[in-house]
């Protein structure tokens, strides 16, 4: 994809952090021109408000209805803030919000995504454990047993600061004994994505508005000081909602939703709900004779079953 970007009173400084930012969006596939606008056609026209000749700009730019986005000063309250860039903002902050910009939210799919979380996305349905590395990184990924190992918490730590690095390598791991990862660090697949997309929580896209429920409890022990991950998991355990509802209900700002529905669909506890939640609720549960065979076992063990509310 090549967008045409004119730029108009910028000072050098903010060109500088704003090629930086372009530079960011190869890697999305996104291939940026920026030059000085003088009036040439472009996709996106990008003003600083602090010059006369780019208020000039956005003037001429309003009138031929061509989309601007604007670094202005925190008093600039008469533009929309969807339009506004933050001035203090590094080159990936900027990079997040042009994408925004320029992509429409449809086109985001896991198919897209590159690095760590890419593989996981990819391989949430893989009933194999996968070796997945980069430089001098090695991790084990369990889908299945929702585990991830490593040779020690600082590698962990590393996965984390790198999750959306693009020069990850999958392959799948041989079962050799079933004792092999007792001499690695364990964690849990649902914190440890928990955290690391926190962490990338401005670079990552934002998900549409279908609705997504958890069709089982995440394992946040590793998560700390964090409630807000509780809320939400109780939220979308009890049934599927929508991005928005859970922003009403939380109070949780829209990245840390955001990111915890990213982690959560990585580790395969999330998935897009239909709203058909009746018949996954019948279907979970034992057939009569399924049942009969229960607790004649019991019986005979002299076991009592206990009772499930729903």
């Amino acid at each position: 994809m090549n967008i045409q970007i004119g730029v108009a009173g910028l000072p050098e400084e903010l060109e500088l952090r704003l090629s930086l930012a372009c530079g960011l969006l190869a890697a999305s596939h996104i291939h940026v021109d920026v030059q000085e606008w003088k009036g040439r056609e472009s996709d996106i026209l990008i003003v600083d408000l602090d010059s006369g000749y780019g208020r000039l700009a956005h003037e001429i730019a309003t009138r031929r209805k061509l989309p601007v986005l604007v670094f202005a000063r925190s008093d600039g309250a008469e533009h929309a803030s969807e339009s506004r860039l933050d001035r203090q903002a590094p080159a990936a902050v900027l990079a997040r919000t042009l994408q925004e910009r320029l992509l429409p939210a449809s086109t985001t799919s896991p198919d897209s995504f590159q690095g760590l979380l890419g593989i996981c996305l990819r391989e949430v349905e893989c009933g194999q454990d996968l070796l997945v590395r980069r430089s001098g990184i090695a991790l084990v990924l369990r889908h299945v047993a929702s585990r991830i190992h490593a040779r020690s918490v600082s590698d962990l730590h590393a996965a984390e600061a790198r999750l959306l690095d693009n020069t990850w390598l999958c392959s799948t791991k041989p079962a050799m004994d079933t004792h092999e990862h007792e001499w690695l660090v364990s964690r849990s697949l649902d914190s440890f994505l928990v955290n690391a997309c926190l962490r990338h929580e401005s670079s990552l896209p934002t998900l549409g508005g279908n609705m997504y429920r958890l069709t089982r409890w995440p394992d946040l022990g590793n998560v700390t000081d964090d409630l807000d991950s509780l809320r939400l998991s109780s939220l979308l355990y009890r049934s599927g909602r929508p991005v928005e509802a859970l922003k009403q209900h939380t109070n949780v700002s829209a990245k840390r939703i955001n990111a915890f529905l990213w982690a959560t669909l990585a580790s395969g506890a999330l998935v897009c709900d239909d709203g058909n939640i009746a018949t996954t609720l019948t279907q979970s549960h034992p057939s009569p004779a399924t049942a009969s065979v229960i607790q004649r076992v019991a019986r005979h063990f002299g076991l009592k079953l206990g009772y499930s509310h729903v």
